[in-house]
């Protein structure tokens, strides 16, 4: 069984002014990321504080669903905080997508069929930056809350606002992508066969490939949310510490499960492509890792997306 879901996408890339250049990090001498980074004098990082009361919820940014809360006690979010400049690609409008659904029924222990007259939603952006002593500034960008628009009850709930980043870097990766969406079954089906094999090709080295090639497949979109989050070598260094790999020494069982059950799901407007598992809409290359030390197997889902750059024939992990 399988199932074309178009959302939306963007992202793009550039990062810090003038500070001394950094050596390259790399991992068993493979480099991992950007060769050098610019650093910016002022490099404001925006995120959200997000409150809920008796609903499940997601966030998309400029189409990314980066958000995804399932309500599974009634307890809700009190300002929970989550970063964005992952997910904010230039300077100007961002988007700011709120899908909310109905949330937990402790009567009956299991999510409501329908959102309630209280099932609400509150997000207040903002906006902070390191000053010279070395402390973070935090200022107040926008507050929205899903109260003050007018619903139905009903089984979702879906709306849309707009907040302005002020960032330094512009990252167009995305910009000088196809359009992989198409209303041609023929091409469809096509792109689906070359998707599943970029999956399988990936999952191949997870569980029979080096560190090597694996860093090979990532390094793009490592060196974009390094520019994203202006990291500084040691951070990003321990960005690629965490990638779970069956190499790691601290690793005593890992596999990965067959790509199936999978429907194909495109965001940025028809420009990126994921396969996602059919019973819970997460990544289709998901599979389970133990610790050494540990008694239970952690299940992973390894979030992979696929783009083909402007004027050539591969499919390119975003």
């Amino acid at each position: 069984m399988k199932k074309y879901i178009l959302l939306g996408l963007i992202l793009s890339l550039s990062v810090h002014a003038e500070k001394k250049t950094e050596p390259v990090v790399s991992h068993q001498n493979i480099p991992v990321t950007a060769k050098e980074i610019r650093y910016f004098e002022n490099e404001p990082r925006y995120g959200a504080y997000i409150s809920t009361n008796n609903c499940s919820f997601e966030v998309l940014i400029n189409d990314i669903p980066v958000i995804k809360h399932i309500d599974s006690s009634g307890s809700g979010l009190a300002g929970t905080y989550f970063p964005l400049n992952e997910w904010i690609t230039k300077k100007g409008n961002q988007k700011i997508t709120i899908k909310m659904t109905p949330g937990f029924n402790q009567d009956k222990n299991t999510l409501n069929s329908e959102l309630s007259s209280n099932s609400a939603v509150q997000v207040k952006i903002v906006k902070s930056a390191i000053n010279k002593t070395g402390s973070s500034e935090e200022e107040d960008v926008r507050n929205y809350s899903t109260n003050k628009k007018k619903r139905g009850n009903n089984d979702i709930f879906e709306d849309a606002f707009t907040f302005f980043a002020e960032i330094p870097y512009h990252i167009e990766t995305l910009e000088n992508a196809e359009v992989l969406l198409t209303d041609d079954k023929d091409k469809l089906q096509t792109l689906e066969q070359e998707v599943v094999a970029k999956y399988n090709k990936i999952r191949d080295i997870y569980m029979t490939g080096s560190w090597s090639t694996l860093a090979t497949i990532y390094y793009n979109r490592e060196k974009r949310v390094a520019k994203q989050l202006y990291l500084l070598p040691n951070e990003i260094k321990d960005r690629w510490n965490e990638y779970v790999f069956r190499t790691n020494t601290d690793i005593t069982f890992f596999d990965l499960k067959s790509i199936e059950d999978y429907k194909m799901t495109f965001y940025a407007d028809g420009k990126i492509v994921c396969l996602q598992k059919i019973n819970n809409e997460k990544s289709s290359l998901w599979g389970g890792f133990k610790r050494k030390g540990k008694d239970n197997i952690t299940t992973t889902y390894i979030t992979l997306y696929l783009y083909r750059p402007k004027g050539t024939k591969g499919l390119e992990v975003y």
